[in-house]
């Protein structure tokens, strides 16, 4: 099966092709704005005859009513998606509308699911240093023989959200699981573009593409997360002291109350001032 991967969704009116004014007088702007109008009002008319929300899960099991509010919203946004599809003829437009619309009915189907499992067990490899990629691996029985639309993942610069619909974990086994895996403060950040999932037989492989370090190139990793302790020092190229003041400041507030490390954090910050080597973080 091939891999699937997303970044954070969301368009940005800078996304679209806009036609200039070569392309075009005056005359041929006002009829065409007078097209999109009339088309956008019978889009709209259309969607909205089509949207009934059924109160249920992708299960058939009702929604309360705070969940039922969510799922309404998100087919709001995804019937508006719809209707500028409809209204559009710039094909990278439409192109850019389409893969928005994936987003949203992966969004939908998620608020749609509530019944989700975890996956807490899985083995992962190359968290040593030098090493590019973190590669997890999920023991999912025949997960690679479900459709694409089944598996899904969003990355995020420090974070990943994994999801599968309809896992059958035995044969005799009527009852399909849908599980996530969401993890977030990851120890380092990775490049969210260039990972993706991969389903394999009975293998869910999560591949997370490390972020090149300006200095030490691909890190190790000691741990997936960070959980609630603090992260590795992260060198910014960009900044005369690579970033070490507004790390030092940021540890500083965050130990509000501990005024023994506090005052460390301190005599470091003075030291950084003076363009004076802090122990711990030398070259």
């Amino acid at each position: 099966m091939s891999a699937f991967h997303s970044q954070e969704p969301g368009l940005h009116p800078t996304d679209f092709e806009r036609i200039s004014d070569q392309e075009s007088d005056g005359a041929d702007v006002s009829k065409e704005a007078l097209r999109i109008d009339c088309s956008y009002r019978e889009a709209e008319k259309t969607c909205q005859q089509r949207l009934r929300s059924e109160a249920v899960d992708v299960d058939g099991w009702k929604l309360e009513k705070s969940q039922m509010e969510l799922v309404e919203e998100s087919e709001e946004d995804l019937q508006e998606l719809k209707i500028l599809l409809s209204c559009c003829q710039h094909e990278k437009n439409r192109q850019r509308l389409h893969a928005a619309i994936k987003e949203f009915e992966v969004k939908l189907r998620t608020r749609r699911t509530w019944a989700w499992f975890p996956l807490p067990r899985f083995q992962w490899s190359g968290f040593e240093y030098e090493k590019p990629c973190i590669l997890l691996d999920f023991h999912v029985p025949g997960v690679g023989s479900l459709p694409p639309e089944d598996v899904h993942c969003d990355f995020g610069v420090d974070w990943f959200d994994l999801k599968v619909w309809n896992v059958k974990w035995s044969v005799e086994d009527a009852v399909r699981y849908h599980h996530r895996v969401k993890k977030t403060r990851l120890l380092r950040d990775i490049v969210p573009s260039e990972s993706s999932v991969e389903a394999q037989g009975d293998h869910l492989l999560v591949k997370l593409q490390k972020a090149l370090d300006p200095r030490h190139g691909y890190c190790a990793w000691s741990d997936l997360t960070a959980g609630s302790g603090r992260k590795p020092f992260k060198y910014q190229e960009d900044a005369p002291d690579g970033g070490l003041m507004d790390f030092l400041e940021g540890e500083y507030e965050k130990y509000e109350g501990h005024e023994g490390f506090r005052k460390d954090l301190g005599k470091a910050m003075e030291q950084v001032h003076r363009n004076e080597p802090v122990r711990g973080f030398e070259d």
